[in-house]
């Protein structure tokens, strides 16, 4: 039996066979991520009904620690989010943060209004990673406002190309100025390939196409130049329709500039 700070029963530690598995939404109440056993044992509830996990590794965590992304102060775990915190994001990744976290308790952080706090994945996030999506070993950059080079806004992901939000975390290559969402360097199946977008592009184009020659098998010569009629009219009310929207997109430009 164990007793730990995040749960108020005793645990259990469980360890079960690589065959078994557990259900995909069932995860570590620290880490929040899967629960692996064969990896990791895991610590269980021993109170009926109480559905509390644990990895081994995330019960021995350190109760504090310093990381390099928030320099000067110790960052301490956390339980749970605080009480009244409406959105307690993670200053890494941004998503929300469920289970445990490492959070600056230092009272100037929270007198600049700056509530610095990671998940436990992110606090343990390699600095360097060999992806999938590059030839170069990625970097984790942390975002410092001070500095122009770290800001990512309007910057898009080189692999999913959504674009980085500004303020967060990123992988990148700054020789190859190669930039990547955290789990986007970490998920990728292969480096972005434009020849093979322009491959399928001309493929869809050509089914297209051999679609057009189908339909017009077996018409007549008249009801060819019927539809090729219609086509072109339909093509004619497009070019009107963008030439009127951009007159009214121009007008409404200039009637603001009036005032």
């Amino acid at each position: 039996m164990k007793k730990h700070f995040s749960h108020p029963h005793p645990l259990k530690l469980y360890c079960v066979s690589p065959d078994e598995e557990y259900e995909a939404d069932v995860v570590c109440s620290g880490c929040e991520q899967a629960l692996i056993p064969a990896a990791d044992p895991v610590y269980t509830c021993t109170e009926r009904d109480c559905e509390f996990f644990l990895h081994k590794s995330c019960s021995e965590l350190a109760r504090h620690m310093e990381h390099k992304s928030h320099t000067g102060h110790e960052l301490t775990l956390l339980s749970e989010p605080p009480e009244r915190s409406i959105y307690y994001n993670c200053n890494a990744c941004g998503d929300l943060i469920n289970g445990f976290s490492f959070r600056c308790i230092n009272k100037s952080c929270h007198e600049e209004e700056e509530d610095f706090k990671l998940h436990v994945k992110c606090a343990f996030l390699a600095e360097s990673v060999d992806s999938k999506a590059h030839k170069h070993t990625l970097s984790v950059e942390y975002y410092n406002s001070s500095t122009e080079e770290t800001t990512t806004n309007m910057v898009l992901c080189d692999v999913c190309e959504y674009c980085l939000t500004e303020g967060y975390w990123f992988y990148g290559c700054k020789e190859c100025h190669f930039r990547t969402h955290l789990v986007c360097a970490i998920t990728a199946d292969g480096p972005p390939d434009e020849a093979k977008e322009a491959e399928a592009e001309a493929e869809e184009e050509e089914e297209e196409v051999e679609e057009e020659e189908e339909d017009l098998e077996g018409l007549t010569d008249e009801q060819r130049l019927m539809l090729a009629r219609i086509k072109a009219q339909d093509q004619m009310a497009m070019l009107q329709f963008q030439m009127q929207m951009a007159q009214l997109n121009a007008q409404s430009i200039s009637n603001l500039f009036r005032f």
